[in-house]
């Protein structure tokens, strides 16, 4: 049996487990395994057939509970400085002002007192960032997993994350609505 040790793999199979029960993690594990020693052409390959099979067994909320539940980090870095930002800030448009006259990781667009737009210029994903192909969508829904878990921290309550276009399935940049 081929070695199931790949990180992404790992928070995947164990984001399944959690969303859609024991026999859906080890069915997933069996037939996508993948080795921390992939290159990067097999992580595209085997995040294209992950998304594949999330399509095919799970409807569109469970697919992006399921991805969401798989974030690469649990946003602690950026929510520092989203806080400092925040703190110094007046209001949230003199909060989204103040980020992007200092970052270029990302940028925030106001849309509402309660609303904002956070969006990646780039994409960051290691497994599928350096191949030139498109993917579903539903690869990108771990973006709301470390968006929600940045802005809880940053604003101290619940938020509602939605994606709304990525890079890698076509779009200029990755967008994440917040609103909280």
């Amino acid at each position: 049996m081929p070695k199931n040790d790949n990180a992404h793999s790992l928070r995947l199979t164990e984001s399944l487990r959690q969303h859609a029960g024991e026999a859906a993690a080890r069915d997933f594990e069996a037939k996508l395994p993948l080795s921390k020693s992939s290159d990067i052409e097999r992580k595209f390959a085997w995040a294209k057939a992950a998304c594949e099979y999330l399509e095919e067994h799970f409807d569109a909320d469970t697919r992006a509970a399921i991805r969401k539940g798989c974030s690469c980090n649990d946003g602690s870095t950026n929510a520092a400085k989203l806080q400092k930002y925040l703190k110094q800030a007046g209001s949230i448009r003199e909060f989204v002002e103040a980020f992007n006259q200092h970052e270029s990781f990302a940028s925030l667009t106001y849309l509402a007192e309660n609303r904002l737009l956070f969006c990646y210029p780039q994409c960051y994903c290691s497994c599928v960032k350096r191949i030139p192909q498109p993917i579903s969508q539903t690869w990108c829904c771990c973006t709301l997993g470390n968006a929600q878990k940045m802005f809880q921290k940053v604003f101290q309550k619940k938020v509602k994350v939605s994606l709304r276009e990525t890079i890698k399935s076509g779009g200029a940049r990755c967008e994440i609505e917040v609103e909280w």
